[in-house]
């Protein structure tokens, strides 16, 4: 690539990455060209010369977002063909687990946008839901539906889909935030912690609270 050509994906780079930061952070309504710009030491007419304007910037940033979060949901919908529902919960729980613990920090501006989105929708809100979160917790809806042995629209369902999604994701805050080290030594476990220990007591918690809604 010639020099002018490296200039130009360098700059454009520098945009995408400085507005991811600034989206993430504070999102879509907070943030204004012009700090994109500074931050990212381009000229303020760039953002409309590569993106045509501040939304169609926000849009390369929700499908990093969006690519970002499908690679995360493979790893949780790996379940071999003909596995039962108690399986295909707990490589479930292991992928999503092990996902959340190897990416802590990595992927966070992923978690923080699409919180913005959730609580300040905008425009492409229910492209990300739909693209994004959707096909995991469709998944782990036909999960719970066959382990309840009801239909998914029973209203059962979807409360135990928050539960084991909503454990996944708490447990590993609350026990590897060093914060939570720090202001609770006394409850904090000595030595490295062990994902496979989560997934243990995640796994059969999940299963034991589905077959007490079950009955």
């Amino acid at each position: 690539m010639a020099r002018g050509g490296a200039d130009v994906a360098e700059t454009r780079a520098r945009l995408l990455d400085t507005a991811r930061h600034l989206f993430a952070e504070r999102g879509f309504e907070d943030v204004t060209v012009r700090e994109i710009c500074r931050g990212a030491g381009a000229n303020l007419a760039l953002v409309n010369y590569y993106f045509g304007d501040k939304l169609g910037l926000y849009l390369e940033v929700v499908n990093q977002a969006i690519a970002a979060v499908r690679e995360f949901n493979s790893l949780a919908m790996t379940a071999p063909e003909g596995s039962d529902a108690e399986e295909r919960l707990r490589l479930f729980v292991r992928g999503l687990l092990h996902r959340v613990f190897e990416l802590r920090g990595v992927d966070s501006w992923v978690h923080r946008l699409i919180q913005h989105e959730l609580s300040r929708p905008t425009e492409l809100a229910t492209r990300i839901l739909q693209e994004a979160m959707a096909p995991r917790i469709r998944y782990l809806a036909e999960i719970v539906a066959e382990l309840l042995s009801c239909p998914k629209k029973d209203p059962r369902v979807m409360h135990c889909v928050a539960s084991v999604h909503g454990l996944c994701l708490v447990y590993s805050r609350i026990v590897l935030a060093n914060q939570f080290k720090a202001a609770m030594p006394d409850l904090a476990s000595d030595g490295p912690f062990d994902v496979e220990d989560a997934v243990a007591h995640v796994s059969a918690f999940s299963l034991a609270g589905i077959r007490a809604m079950r009955r």
